[in-house]
Formats: C-alpha cells, sequence, structure tokens
C-alpha cells in the first residue's frame, strides 16, 4: 500500500562508524547522527502514506535536548539518502516497508554491497548533502533529494498541507525519489537472491537416475507432433514422486528410453521436449529395441520369479543369441550417461534390464559412485545358478558401490549367487561382498520401496471420488466387497485366488448372494501366447463359478479384462472390505500399500500371500497365506468375514503407521543417503584378501639371466595343476612337463614343488622329473632330484593318534554331500570345496570343535583353512620346510654343475 515504517532499534546493530545509527534532528533543523538523547511522549504510532501525492503523517510531538523542536519545521526522524564519507564503511539505506505501518524511528542499513554502487547513490558527500538547499532537489543530476528544509506541518492527530505549492511539488518529488529507491532495491534484492540461487545450484550434485524406461512418456497431438504425456501410470508417476525428498539436496536427472517410437527427424525435437522434465532418452531402432527386450523378458524376468527355464524346451540358443542385443541395450546407456557425465554425479540404475550397466560404467568412470536396486525378487542360488550367463551379469552388477533389494531373503540369495558362482566372500557383518580379484568390498543391502500416500489421500477428498464411491455403493448394497488388483501373469496366482474362492462357497453356500469378488486383470503391455492362454484358463473358471454360485440377480465375480482408471481404483480400494492378493512371487506389491492408504475408516482386512516382499514388513497386520494351498486360503476369506471390529482397527492401524512411515519418499533418501556413504576407504575389510604384488617381468627376467644360482618354488594345487585334474592324480600335461623339464635340467636352478598330498600320489604325479619334492606340507621332502632320499621333519614320528579318528572324519563326510577324507602317511584331511557354502562352513566348524575335544592331549595341530580341516603333527608347516630347503641350496651343488670359463664354483654356491 506504499508505506513506510521505520525499523525498531532493537534490530538494528550499532557500528563504530555510525553505520545502523538513529539520525536525529537539531535545533537549527539540521538532521545530525549520534547518540543525541530523544524523548517521546506517548502518544498514537506514526504512519507514513502516500496521499494527494504529498506525505502525511501522524506523529506525537517530539523533544530533543535542546530544547523543543517544533514539528512545522523539521520531521521528527530525517531521511538519508545516499553514500557514507570516505573510509566509513559500506553504504546506509534506507529501510522500506510495504506492509506494515507500526511508527518508530527510521535506521540505515549495509542493504548492498558498496563495491558496486547502485545509480540512485550520491556521489557527493555526506555533510554537503544535508547542507544543500531545498532548491538544489531539482538542480542535483545525481538522482538523489535532498532533504527539504521545511517539511510539512504536523499537528497532534491531524496534518495540514503547506500553503506552499512549491514545497507539495519538492514533496511529490520526494515520493517519486523514495518509490524508484524502493523498485531499485527490491530490484537489487531480487538479482541477488538469484545469484545465490545459481550459486548454490552450481554446488549441488546430480543424481542420474537410469531405468529402462523414461518416467515422463510422449504421444503425439491432433497434428501428430510429440508432446509430454503427463498421465503416467501409477508405478511411472510414484518413481518420480520418490525422488521429492532428494531434490533438496540434489538436481534429479532421468535417463531411459522413451514410451513412443520416435522417428530421425524427430530426434532433436524429442529431446528438447524430455529435457524440460530433466530427461535424457537412450534411442535405439525400433527392432533392435524389441530384440533387447526379449532376453529380459522371457529369461531374467521368470528366471528371477522361480519360474526356470524350459527343460523341454532348448533355449540354449535364443539365450545367447538375444545376450548380444541386451549387452548392446546396456552399452547404449553407458554411452549416454558418459557424454553428460561429470565428477561429482551420483548414478542410481535400477532393475534387470540394466545388470551390465554399473561394469560398463566403471570401465570409463572408475572413481562414480554406482548404485543398483532392483524392484523384482532375487531367486536362490540354485535357480540363479542355471543362467547359462551367470557370471558375466553378477560381474555387471558387482562393479556398483552399493546394490539394494526389496528384502533381506534377495540379499542373502544374491550374496549365496556370487559366492558359489564367482568365489566371493561375505564380511563378518555379512552386509559386504568381497571380492578378491577386483579388491572390492561392495555394500548390499535391503531397501523396502513404499508408495506415496499423499496421492491417494489427496484423491479421497476429491467430489469425483466421493461420487464414485456412492454409486458404487449403491450397486453393492448388502454385499461384502473382496476385492482383486493383478496384471494378467501367472505369477500374480489369479487362477488360484479363483479355485480358493470356489472351495469358499461350497464350504459357505450362505455366502454366495452376500459376497462379491471384484476382480481386474490388467492387460500386460505384451500380447503373447502365455497371455491368452492364461486369459482363457482365467474365463473358464468366472464362468464356471458364476455358473454354479449366481443367478439372474447377482453374481458373485464381477471380472473387468481391462485397465481402470485412478478415481475407480481409489473408489474401489475405499468400500472394499478385504484385499486378496495370491501371487506366487512378487518383488513388493505395493497394491497392498494402497488398500490401507485408501482405508482410513472402514479398515479392511488385507489377505496377503506369503512369497510377496510385503509379507515381510505387513506380516503382523496381515493374513499371510500360501497361495498353492486353497484350503488356507478359504480359510482366511472366512476368518477376514467374521473378524471382530477390534481386530481389524488394531491390524489396520499396524499397517497404516507402516505405509506412513516408509513411504517412497523415505525408501529414495534412505538408498541415495546410503549410496553416498560408500566412497569410504573398506580397505580393512580386504586385509585378508589381499594378493601379493606381481613381480615385474623385465627386472625378473634381467636377474634371472645374471644370477648363477637360483631357487624356485611352486604350489603343487591350482599352481603346477587344477584342483579338478588333481583329484584323479593323472600324470601331467605334456606341455607342462617339458617346460618343468627345462627349468629343472639347467644346473643353475633349484626347482622345488610343495604339496600337501602325500609323497607317493605326488610322485605318481610329476613322474621322473628332477626336482625337489615337499610333500604333506613340509613333513616329509626329498631333496637333490630323483636320486635322493626321503626325509622326515621329525626323527621320531608317532601318528598313532589316525586312526583314532578316522570314525569322525568317515562320519562327517556321510552327513555332507560333496565332501571327501584324504588320510596321508601322518596326517588326515577333509575336503568341502565342493559341498554346499553355508553347510560346509557349518560343519567344517563343528568338525573342528570335535577333534579339539578328542585330541588335546596328542602333539597335533587342528587347521581350517582354503575348505579343508586337516590334522597334522605339531610344528608342520610348509614354512618351516622353505627353511630347510634354503639351508640345504647354500650348501648343495648338484653334480651336473660345472663351473663357467673363469668363474668359481664357490662364488655360484654364494649367491
Amino acid at each position: 500500500d506504499g508505506r513506510m515504517e521505520e525499523e525498531p532499534p532493537a534490530q538494528a546493530a550499532r557500528h563504530p562508524l555510525g553505520i545502523g545509527s538513529k539520525f536525529s534532528v537539531s535545533a537549527d533543523g539540521r538532521l545530525q547522527q549520534g547518540p543525541r538523547s530523544i524523548d517521546r511522549q506517548h502518544g498514537p504510532p506514526r504512519t507514513w502514506t502516500e496521499a494527494s501525492g504529498a506525505l502525511q503523517g501522524v506523529s506525537p510531538p517530539l523533544t530533543t535536548s535542546d530544547g523543543p523542536s517544533p514539528a512545522t519545521d523539521t520531521f521528527s526522524d530525517a531521511i538519508m539518502l545516499g553514500r557514507p564519507a570516505k573510509n566509513k564503511g559500506p553504504a546506509s539505506l534506507l529501510r522500506v516497508d510495504e506492509t506494515s505501518s507500526r511508527g518508530g524511528d527510521f535506521e540505515s542499513t549495509d542493504s548492498l554491497d558498496s563495491r558496486v554502487p547502485p545509480p540512485f547513490m550520491s556521489s557527493g558527500e555526506p555533510d554537503d548533502l544535508l547542507t544543500r538547499p531545498s532548491s538544489a532537489v531539482d538542480a542535483d543530476d545525481s538522482g538523489v533529494a535532498a532533504v527539504p528544509q521545511r517539511p510539512f506541518k504536523v499537528t497532534q492527530g491531524k496534518t495540514e498541507k503547506p500553503k506552499n505549492e512549491a514545497q507539495i511539488k519538492r514533496e511529490k518529488h520526494l515520493v517519486a525519489q523514495i518509490k524508484e529507491l524502493e523498485r531499485q532495491l527490491n530490484a537489487e534484492t531480487l538479482r541477488k537472491k538469484e545469484q545465490a540461487k545459481v550459486s548454490k545450484r552450481k554446488e549441488r550434485r546430480r543424481l542420474v537416475v537410469c531405468s529402462r524406461w523414461l518416467p515422463f512418456g510422449l504421444r503425439r497431438d491432433e497434428e501428430g507432433k510429440l508432446q509430454l504425456h503427463d498421465a503416467m501410470a501409477s508405478s511411472r508417476s510414484s518413481k518420480v514422486s520418490a525422488y521429492e525428498t532428494v531434490l533438496h539436496r540434489f538436481d534429479v536427472t532421468w535417463v531411459g528410453c522413451p514410451s513412443e517410437e520416435i522417428a530421425p527427424e524427430e530426434v532433436d525435437h524429442a529431446r528438447d521436449v524430455l529435457d524440460a522434465k530433466s530427461c535424457v532418452p537412450v534411442l535405439l531402432p525400433p527392432e533392435q529395441a524389441e530384440r533387447a527386450e526379449v532376453l529380459s523378458a522371457e529369461v531374467i524376468w521368470p528366471l528371477f520369479h522361480y519360474i526356470p527355464l524350459s527343460m523341454l524346451e532348448s533355449d540354449t540358443d535364443m539365450i545367447h543369441q538375444r545376450w548380444e542385443d541386451y549387452t548392446h541395450l546396456n552399452k547404449a546407456f553407458a554411452t549416454e550417461i558418459s557424454k553428460m557425465w561429470k565428477k561429482g554425479d551420483i548414478i542410481l540404475v535400477h532393475d534387470y534390464h540394466l545388470m551390465l550397466l554399473p561394469a560398463l560404467l566403471r570401465e570409463s568412470h572408475p572413481k562414480a559412485e554406482i548404485g543398483w536396486f532392483l524392484h523384482t525378487p532375487f531367486p536362490s542360488a540354485e535357480i540363479y545358478q542355471t543362467l547359462p550367463l551367470r557370471k558375466e551379469i553378477l560381474r555387471g552388477v558387482l562393479a556398483a558401490n552399493l546394490i539394494g533389494f526389496q528384502i533381506y531373503d534377495y540379499v542373502r540369495h544374491f550374496m549365496n549367487a556370487a559366492s558359489r558362482v564367482l568365489g566371493t566372500d561375505v564380511s563378518v557383518e555379512s552386509k559386504y561382498i568381497l571380492d578378491a580379484t577386483h579388491q572390492t568390498a561392495v555394500t548390499v543391502d535391503a531397501f523396502p520401496c513404499g508408495i506415496d500416500r499423499a496421492k491417494f489421500e489427496k484423491m479421497l477428498d476429491s467430489s469425483e471420488l466421493k461420487d464414485k464411491v456412492i454409486e458404487l455403493q449403491r450397486r453393492f448394497d448388502g454385499k461384502k466387497l473382496l476385492l482383486g488388483y493383478d496384471r494378467m501373469d501367472y505369477v500374480k496366482g489369479i487362477p488360484h485366488k479363483l479355485l480358493a474362492l470356489e472351495k469358499f462357497l461350497e464350504a459357505n453356500p450362505q455366502w454366495s448372494t452376500q459376497l462379491v469378488l471384484v476382480q481386474i486383470a490388467t492387460p500386460p503391455k505384451n500380447d503373447t501366447w502365455r497371455y491368452h492362454k492364461l486369459r482363457n484358463k482365467v474365463h473358464k473358471l468366472v464362468g464356471r463359478i458364476n455358473g454354479r454360485f449366481g443367478s439372474l440377480e447377482h453374481a458373485p465375480i464381477v471380472y473387468l479384462d481391462q485397465t481402470v482408471d485412478f478415481v475407480d481404483l481409489c473408489a474401489l480400494y475405499f468400500l472394499a472390505d478385504a484385499l486378496l492378493i495370491t501371487s506366487l512371487r512378487e518383488g513388493m506389491c505395493e497394491i497392498a500399500f494402497e488398500y490401507i492408504a485408501c482405508q482410513q475408516k472402514n479398515n479392511g482386512v488385507l489377505i496377503l500371500s506369503e512369497f510377496v516382499g510385503a509379507a515381510q514388513t505387513l506380516g503382523s497386520g496381515a493374513l499371510l497365506v500360501n497361495p498353492f494351498n486353497t484350503d488356507e486360503v478359504s480359510r482366511a476369506l472366512y476368518e477376514a468375514l467374521h473378524m471382530p471390529e477390534q481386530e481389524r482397527v488394531e491390524r489396520h492401524q499396524y499397517m497404516s503407521e507402516y505405509v506412513t512411515r516408509f513411504s517412497a519418499q523415505h525408501w529414495a533418501d534412505d538408498l541415495v543417503t546410503e549410496l553416498l556413504t560408500q566412497d569410504q576407504d573398506h580397505s580393512e575389510l580386504l586385509t585378508h584378501l589381499t594378493e601379493p604384488t606381481p613381480l615385474p617381468l623385465q627386472p625378473l627376467l634381467e636377474a634371472y639371466k645374471n644370477s648363477s644360482r637360483r631357487l624356485i618354488v611352486l604350489g603343487m594345487l591350482d599352481t603346477v595343476i587344477e584342483y579338478e585334474a588333481f583329484t584323479g592324480m593323472q600324470p601331467l600335461p605334456d606341455a607342462l612337463f617339458k617346460d618343468l623339464l627345462a627349468l629343472s635340467s639347467d644346473p643353475r636352478n633349484t626347482v622345488v614343488v610343495m604339496s600337501g598330498r602325500e609323497r607317493a600320489l605326488v610322485t605318481q604325479c610329476l613322474g621322473d622329473l628332477p626336482v625337489w619334492i615337499v610333500a604333506e606340507n613340509g613333513l616329509y621332502h626329498r631333496l637333490g632330484g630323483r636320486a635322493a632320499e626321503w626325509g622326515c621333519m621329525f626323527e621320531n614320528l608317532d601318528d598313532s593318534w589316525i586312526g583314532s579318528i578316522k570314525p569322525v572324519f568317515k562320519y562327517f563326510e556321510e552327513r555332507t554331500p560333496g565332501t571327501v577324507t584324504e588320510t596321508q602317511e601322518s596326517s588326515i584331511t577333509w575336503h568341502y570345496r565342493e559341498a554346499d557354502e553355508d553347510f560346509g562352513e557349518i560343519q567344517a566348524s563343528d568338525l573342528q570343535m570335535h577333534l579339539e575335544r578328542v585330541l588335546s592331549n596328542q602333539p597335533v595341530e587342528i587347521s581350517l583353512d582354503a575348505k579343508q580341516v586337516q590334522v597334522r603333527p605339531y610344528a608342520v608347516s610348509k614354512g618351516a620346510a622353505l627353511e630347510k630347503i634354503i639351508e640345504a641350496c647354500t650348501s648343495y651343488t648338484p653334480a651336473s654343475a660345472e663351473a663357467e670359463p673363469g668363474e668359481p664354483r664357490q662364488e655360484r654356491n654364494s649367491q
């Protein structure tokens, strides 16, 4: 309203140079600055307004230390416009409040940066400005009005206009100057705020969210041009709303394939349209995009939902053919991300379509922060191992810093699969997968998804939903309403649901006219033969049940083979007395959360399959059932229909609190926050996985060439030959035998082969090679080649204890499939490398504890490492044997070793 208000004295800090201090009026009518005493009499507050082109005011009388100051001659407070004198700090400007009418004293403030004076600031000194005559107002070329010497007349309770027309003109000019000052001040404040926003935006990190499909769709208008489609499917819109909580911390960019086919000439326009929603499209030729979906839809997705590869039809050829298309899709995503990637970006990859993407991004951006989250279930290791390309997919995912799943069951399955397929280890707290090959510690954890509850609550308050509820109440008046809402897919268990309802109606025929099941089966994206087969089966079941238990007036099943709009769905959620979910396998099942969010008053019952992720989060509030057991589902229906009101309230309250707390926004915030902590050092977890640094090849060859004596120590298992080949003790392959023969035939070389197996087996494997042999981990040794005799680390070795523990090893071998017991001359070993990893570890620990009790008074030691439990004489080790070998090498000279010309033999021995 154009009124000005002075700041209260307490809000302006006193500055030693006068910045922020008050201005008073001297006895001669001039402004002065400083701590002059002012006594104000009580009276109504002053209000500065604009009326009839002049300033008016209401003010109590003013008394100064020099005596009364006539209100007709001076302002009660004065206004200073301009900049301070030299060396007196930044400019002081008048505070202007457009909305308040509170009275008080005007104060100056340092609102603007003094380094860039705005155009309205005076170029002269304040003292000159204050003493300038009033006639100089019009002549001032700085754009600043000086304070007039004779302002308007002020009396208690009213204001009289000056009779001098020139004074009125000056006052109008002053008002114009003040309004211009206010405009420029607001513009400057706005400019600084925008600069602060831009600066803050530059400092914000970017979160790049990658998924197979973009969350915003494209559609064509009446002219055929592409435009943004905001009415998205529920799953995609919830994905967008999930990241609302991280928008205050990051700039979110979406990377994915558009839903609409884009012609080459429309690419630039499509990119511009999608850029409005921070979307980066990944564009593929239509045929290639269709082929890339085959492996995901027909192999990976069914397998992850516990549908194994067909035993009757060979899918192997198709899998290898479509693997190239799957790889190309992931490479296309990696290319688009690499184009836009900048240091500090956080990359979050979604779902099974992009399981190779983390590894591809890691190759080009080794320090990037990458997360991968799976929305579907992850199968047990036994199911996953049937996938032909199991290693490549696991290596692709393990390149991420953080791997997330819906529930802990899927975390455990993934860790077991990685351990069995790739041989990875797991940290003590079972949170990290430790990969010795790549020296990485990958965090694997559960992050249960939720829904955007506010979206459903907003719909419940709408008038269109209330109208729809009234309509449905009239239609189903007097009947109990059951709801089923599923995609037409064989993992959703729709036939199982219908069979359970049929069994319920057979056992309770009185409910046939009092119960209605509204089953909505939305069609899938792809029209396949499996879909048609399942739909025909469902249609037959619906017809059979309605034919048996229905009538002309009533049908127990209302079946909709279509997609329903959001209003109808929320109305059904609101009215349903129970929601029946019989999925055979599902990652989380957000439909259960949506039903709870809409059940604000009815306290409906949730009947939930125990094979969905939501069963682990809502299990205490829901009725859990096995969908394969139709009798159990039928009994759950009876319990839901007869449940007491108090129990319904308590169950619903429990589930409602969970849905509110663990929302989609909570999921996204938790996932991103956890990803940000993955840049910390995990080296302490990898200490036991650290491998020796490889020897530099060229210096090694130079040292080998220049040396006169060389000691070459080789392990047997997994070094000279593989573990599988060693089991049968076959002779060495010809190529390896020739290499070892060439090394050991050189008189300057001493080749030692060390093994934990007994000496007869090692000798049989190595044949007639002139090498030194250490058997049974150093207990026996043959130093000096074929003609040398075997020696023992102990002169009087007592191995009578072996016979007493053989039955123990035999017992554990029989109860642990995949294990084998090996009895050597003076030691005994139980191998469990081929056994189930978890069960093998449990059995190994059990065997070790049992042996420690039995052999507590024997001179032996029990070791558990390298997937084996071994009992051997005390102080026997390969390290101790190696010390003996080095000692023997210093005094041993091969008989065939001839001194080279000019080279004494003792020099050769001393090297």
